[in-house]
């Protein structure tokens, strides 16, 4: 990244888009959780909240992983973060607010759960109009199967789409720290170890250069290429499936 623009602008552009990826997920995970158990009103002191924390901690995970790892050609035409301190700079990190969004997710999944079941037992008036069940513990009520199928269906019907997109990206991002660190640490490992690389070198020293044809070679020192290029088709799907659920919202 210090001798060519474009590496450093890709690198930072990759790890960027993946710190805002997390984030924002996060964000609204906590958003959903806060509405559906707590019933707090999501207002302004929220949004600017969430805007000066949605791009906040993306810079500073950008400038320390820029800082102390550095990006450099290791994917293709891209570049991408350097092994050195790349766990504590920016893998451990995105996994621990992707692992939160997770428990933060299936947190709320269950109290939507836990209201649907205590639903079971109302007899207010109430649970056929707001949005989620209110309940009380006075009498148990007989309730048609239809009426438990309403309460139900209210209660995905405010969740899925969060739940799902939220889910799919974390998936996406846990996938992609995986790999890349698994592709790290191949590639340390043959560093550490050169031998490995001696079938591909003799290749390389007997067909001029032509690392094409000494592809094959290279399969115990690398990831293989259909393996990155799932990575990139998942993210390419969660970029469309965040779009098209934020079109729904406002429609």
């Amino acid at each position: 990244m210090t001798t060519s623009r474009s590496c450093a602008l890709s690198g930072a552009l990759l790890i960027a888009g993946g710190w805002c990826g997390v984030m924002w997920v996060f964000l609204r995970a906590v958003a959903l959780h806060l509405q559906i158990c707590w019933q707090v009103v999501i207002g302004k002191t929220f949004m600017w909240g969430a805007l000066a924390t949605g791009w906040g901690i993306p810079a500073l995970g950008l400038t320390l992983a820029l800082v102390f790892s550095g990006v450099s050609f290791r994917f293709g035409d891209t570049c991408h973060i350097n092994h050195k301190n790349s766990l504590a700079d920016l893998w451990i990190p995105l996994l621990v607010f992707a692992g939160s969004t997770v428990i933060i997710q299936f947190a709320t999944f269950g109290y939507c759960i836990k209201v649907y079941l205590a639903s079971l037992a109302d007899d207010s008036n109430t649970t056929n109009s707001s949005g989620l069940p209110s309940y009380t513990n006075s009498v148990r009520a007989t309730i048609s199967p239809r009426q438990a199928y309403r309460r139900v269906r209210r209660v995905v019907e405010l969740q899925w789409r969060g739940i799902a997109i939220v889910l799919l990206i974390i998936a996406d991002v846990i996938f992609f720290a995986v790999v890349f660190v698994f592709m790290d640490n191949k590639e340390e490992n043959v560093i550490k170890s050169p031998t490995k690389s001696i079938d591909w070198l003799e290749c390389i020293i007997k067909t001029g250069g032509d690392k094409n044809a000494c592809l094959p070679f290279t399969k115990s020192m690398i990831i293989n290429e259909a393996t990155v290029m799932s990575v990139l088709l998942l993210l390419s799907v969660c970029t469309l499936a965040s779009l098209l659920h934020n079109y729904a919202d406002n429609f």
